[in-house]
């Protein structure tokens, strides 16, 4: 291979995305990929989704073929739903001495 063919085939994988997409770059699909919406996005392991997938407030997704997508704004819908359910708050230990 020539040095030039080289350099090219480099600056070729230099700008290649990795393999996990960065967020903004998934929220601009109009659909998501089952495990790239839990783990790429929000970070939970595959056990954890499915169990919240089963769930009576689970996210709405559909099927092409045996894959599981789900539109990017019924994500948004179902993440601001959840949080706004369950808001979060530092925890706050008790360190008082007995």
């Amino acid at each position: 291979m020539s040095a030039y063919l080289k350099r090219i085939t480099d600056m070729q994988h230099e700008n290649t995305p990795p393999a996990a997409s960065l967020p903004a770059q998934l929220m601009a699909k109009p659909a998501l990929f089952w495990p790239e919406f839990w783990q790429d996005l929000l970070g939970i392991p595959e056990s954890t989704a499915e169990e919240l997938a089963r769930g009576p407030d689970a996210p709405k997704f559909f099927l092409i073929g045996r894959r599981r997508y789900i539109r990017t704004k019924d994500a948004i819908d179902w993440i601001d739903k959840i949080a706004e359910a369950k808001p979060y708050f530092p925890r706050r230990n008790n360190r008082r001495a007995a």
